[in-house]
Order: C-alpha cells, then structure tokens, then sequence
C-alpha cells in the first residue's frame, strides 16, 4: 500500500498549494509588521498576547499542511526533485515564523503578566506554552541574530541533513545470495535481520557494514556540521551542555532523567543474561554476534499479508477498546499508510500529525513479519494520539517526544502481550518472549549506548571534526560498555551512526532518550489499564501531553517519575520477561 496524500494538497500545481504558499508569506508579513508596531511599548500586553496566539495557531496549520505535503512525498521518494524543492522553499518561509517566535518570546519577557490570572481565556488556555515562551526567551539572541541562525541553517543543518537522507536511501547494498550477487537498498537488507537463514542475516550484515563504509566519509561529514553547529548555538545561548536545552525541549527535570538513566543501567546485567541464553540456543559461546540479534528463535513464524496485519491488529486491539479497532480500521481504509518496500523511500518509520486535516500519515516497509505488525500497531498509536489532540490548538498539541512514545508503546505492548496469551507450545512462547525481550534491549541498552555515543561525540567536536574511524571508536567504545558480554565484541556494528537517522536533526539532539523514558512510561501506564476508568483517563492523558511537562503529565494519573521507583518498577516487567525466558524450556 502506499499512501494517499491527495486530501492535504492534489499537487504542487494545485491552485490550493500556490495560493496557501502564497497566503502563508503574506499572512507572517503582516504579523511581523504588526509585531514592529504594536510591540513597542507593553501596553495593552494581554490583548497583544491574545491576537498573537490565534495568529499562532492559525499559522501553524497553515504551515504544517503545506509542510507536511512537501515532506511526505520527499519521504516517499528521496529522488523527487520537485518535492525538495519545496521542502526547502517552506523551510525558507518558516524562517519569518521562527522570527515571529523571537518577537514573541522577547514581549513576553518584558511584560508582567500571569498567564492563568488574567481575563483573556485564549491566554489563559494557553498559559503553559506561554510560559515555556517565556523561559526560552532567557537563551534568546538579538532578532538579527535569530533570524542569521534561522537563514544560515537553511544551508547548514538542514541541508547536510538532506544530504544524509539522500545519500542513505538510495545507498544500494550488494548482497551475496546462492551464488548470485544481488543489489538491494540499504533498508531491505537491514530487514534480513530478522531472516530465519543464519547465513542470510551474516551475509546482510556484512553487506551492511561494506555499504556504510562506502558512504562514511560524505555521512561522517554530514554528522561533524549538524553536531558542530549545534555548539556553536549552544555557546551562544549561554547554556552549560548540549544535554540542557533538549532536557527543556523533552519537558523533563534532570532530575528525571538520572532517575531513568540510573534505573536502566541497574537493570542491564538481567538483560545481557538473556542474550547469552539467546546466544547459547542459536550455538554460540562468546555472547550474541550483533547480526543474530533479531535471529528468530523458537516457533513462531507467521508471515502476513498486508490485509492480514490489517485484519489482525484492527480484531486485537479492538478487544482492549472498539474505538481504537475502529479508529486504526479507518488509517487503513482511508490510506494513511506508506508500507511499500523500494527503493528511493525513506528508511525507519513514522508516524505524522497534519493537523489541519485531522489525520495522521505513516511510513513504514512491510514484509510480513511480526515485526512489521507491531510496527503498524505502534505507529498507529502515534496515530491515535494525534486523534486525541485533534481538538487543541497547535500551540496546546506540541509533545515532547518523551511523552510522544506513550501511546505507540502501549499499543505494541497490548498487541504483543495478547499474542503470547494465546500461544500454545514453549517453542512459540520462547519466540514471542524473545521478541519482546529484543524490542527491550533496542530501548534501553541500545538507547544507553547511543546516548553514549553522542555524547562523546559531542565532547570530541569541541575540539574539531572527528574522522571516520574516530566515530567508529566512539561507537564501539559504546557499545563494549552497555551490551557487555551480552555481545561478541568481534562481531559489532561500527557504523551505527551511519543507519541512523536520529543523529542528523539540526535541531533535536539527543533524540534516543526519550524512546527509553517513553517505552518505560508507556509500561507504567499499560500496568494500570485494569483500573476502573482507565480508557477515559487515557484518552485525557493524551489530550494533555501539549499543556504540561512529562512531570505533571504523569501526575496526573498518580506517577511520580522524578523518583527511580517508578523506573524501576516499569523495569520489572522488562526484567520478568527475561526470567519468563531463562526459564522457557528449549
């Protein structure tokens, strides 16, 4: 299936998508001229915030339609040149939005008003995304200086980022296989990891690993620019790491953060026992080579058809809530889904909200594995949390990706969980659990290890760019110390930071993190969906994910994820599943 897109824009030709284009470019003139006039002096501040706000809003969907049009058919085909180029025309018009943010953030900084005391209820409405405005504007440049940063990113992080996309999804791996060397996209064969033949899932690897060297120097490139020029704003803004702003962006206290970060490293030896024990049923005594982690073990080997998954996602989880059966029932009716594997496409998968149709697009490639389906049931979550937000303004939608990850994990867990309720053998129950556990590694010690990495990464550039093998290091380095003996330290994956896509955002940083800390709040979450009242409570969880931090999010449901109690207790039921697995009986 692929994806229609036809509801946002018919084409770029359409008279909707120039005149929007057009609009758009008029609309933040105005409200920059505006600005110039009406913000020279306080007076009259709560009206001023009040037009503001709904121009905000108003902008936003304007932008994000248009955006999201031009971004979803690049993702689709790398190679659409007409694509990127509109990519990078809205880009340079959000540069007059990114500026309208500055003004804002600087009133708002002058003026003495309290948000949730004041008579305007639009201001009141949006009283926590004011205040977050306002905090930023303590890290804010001059407006030259702002919109210098905005414009020259255009030819700095963003087009090395495009670079980085282009480059990898069109990098083409030659694949060995009965003889005959076959020339295969970079994600296709990233996907022969979870090949039941062993020696498919060697030869992918090594196939993997000889592409990424092909392109290392032009991604090694890419990497040192978007991580450089972050240091650079960084300075400016007088912050005291890279870690700081993008703890603010993701809503969480460090306090938080070491709380999780310290949990997860408490829990890593139970999980390496796990892939030792993997290890051992697959015949090896030094640990997991990194090609057979994903190895299917055990007995459960069902293929899909696209319309199977359909069918059995839509029955599973409508067993939890008929409204979510319907809701994912509709995605697939209404063709929101990209699940074609070739090449040209974007690698990884996603989930985007264009909010000014209410609806979401994903982007996946699906080959029939169990795997791809809890892939459709986790971005479809994304999905119905973008459902949940349908109602408030763009300003009270925008969720840290912290938080991002709660409803995309809680649908994964719920699928998987029923599937391992109704196996019937120890063989097929070793193959589930097996997956689960493989899943709980890829977010915490896998996260560990690039969160590892990037950090070093960054302590490094300070100093100049870092060369190809220096990376390399770095990410071996990473991984030696957070899979441990779980892994044979011959057989690793180098070139980490070349797959990756996360690395190349040249404004969110850090972007692993908030995988563990959504996966393990998604946990605590699922863990009292018994409760009377969950569902509603649930839905109004996701409703709030825009109008507070992860902290007061999750207050709201009676979590207190400042303390490492909670962590851990989300991480008992990662580390219950591997003891389910130690004790399966081969």
């Amino acid at each position: 299936m692929r994806w229609n897109l036809s509801n946002i824009y018919t084409s770029f030709d359409s008279d909707d998508f120039k005149n929007d284009l057009q609009r758009l470019e008029s609309e933040l003139g105005l409200l920059l001229n505006w600005m110039d006039t009406n913000f020279e002096d306080t007076s009259d501040a709560v009206e001023k915030i009040e037009y503001v706000v709904n121009k905000l809003n108003e902008t936003s969907l304007l932008s994000g339609r248009l955006y999201s049009y031009a971004s979803l058919t690049l993702s689709a085909n790398a190679n659409d040149t007409i694509a990127a180029k509109y990519v990078d025309i809205i880009r340079s018009k959000l540069v007059a939005l990114s500026l309208v943010r500055t003004k804002f953030k600087k009133f708002l900084k002058e003026v003495d008003v309290d948000f949730d005391r004041v008579d305007s209820q639009v201001v009141r409405l949006h009283s926590f995304p004011l205040r977050e405005f306002r905090i930023l504007a303590e890290h804010m440049l001059s407006e030259k200086e702002e919109r210098l940063i905005s414009l020259m990113r255009l030819t700095g992080g963003n087009a090395w980022n495009s670079l980085y996309e282009k480059t990898t999804s069109n990098l083409i791996c030659d694949v060995e296989m009965h003889g005959e060397v076959k020339k295969l996209p970079l994600m296709r064969v990233r996907n022969m990891a979870y090949d039941k033949d062993g020696e498919v899932r060697k030869t992918a690897y090594h196939a993997e690993l000889k592409a990424c060297e092909s392109v290392s120097d032009v991604i090694a490139q890419s990497l040192n620019s978007i991580k450089g020029e972050f240091l650079t704003e960084v300075n400016l803004r007088g912050y005291t790491s890279p870690l700081e702003p993008m703890l603010f962006e993701n809503r969480i206290s460090e306090e938080t953060f070491h709380a999780m970060m310290d949990a997860v490293k408490e829990s890593m030896p139970k999980l390496r026992m796990y892939m030792k024990k993997k290890a051992q049923i697959l015949g090896y005594n030094s640990g997991l080579p990194w090609y057979e982690m994903f190895a299917p073990i055990g007995g459960y080997d069902r293929q899909w058809t696209f319309d199977e998954a359909r069918a059995f996602v839509v029955e599973k989880l409508s067993n939890f809530s008929k409204e979510l059966g319907q809701f994912i029932d509709n995605a697939f009716e209404k063709q929101w889904i990209d699940a074609e594997v070739r090449q040209g496409k974007r690698g990884g998968a996603f989930c985007s909200s264009i909010k000014a149709i209410k609806e979401s697009r994903v982007l996946m490639s699906f080959d029939g594995t169990l795997d791809n389906v809890l892939t459709i049931a986790h971005e479809l979550g994304h999905a119905f949390h973008n459902f949940c937000l349908k109602d408030e303004t763009p300003l009270n939608s925008a969720t840290p990706a912290t938080l991002a990850e709660t409803a995309s994990i809680f649908n994964e867990t719920l699928l998987l969980n029923k599937i391992i309720s109704e196996v019937r053998t120890e063989d097929e129950k070793l193959a589930l659990l097996d997956k689960q556990l493989s899943d709980y590694v890829q977010l915490t010690i896998d996260i560990y290890s690039r969160f590892l990495f990037e950090s070093k990464v960054f302590e490094e550039r300070q100093s100049g760019p870092l060369s190809v093998e220096e990376l390399k290091e770095i990410m071996l380095n990473a991984q030696k110390e957070t899979y441990g003996d779980g892994l044979d330290e011959n057989y690793l994956h180098p070139y980490m930071w070349v797959v990756k896509p996360h690395y190349y955002s040249p404004t969110f940083h850090f972007y692993n993190f908030p995988y563990t800390f959504g996966m393990l709040f998604g946990l605590g979450v699922y863990a009292v969906k018994d409760e009377p009242g969950f569902y509603e409570k649930y839905k109004q969880l996701l409703s709030s994910t825009g109008k507070g931090t992860a902290e007061e999010v999750a207050s709201s449901i009676g979590i207190d994820i400042t303390k490492k109690d909670f962590w851990k207790s989300s991480l008992s039921i990662v580390e219950n599943a591997a003891e389910q697995f130690l004790n399966v009986k081969e």
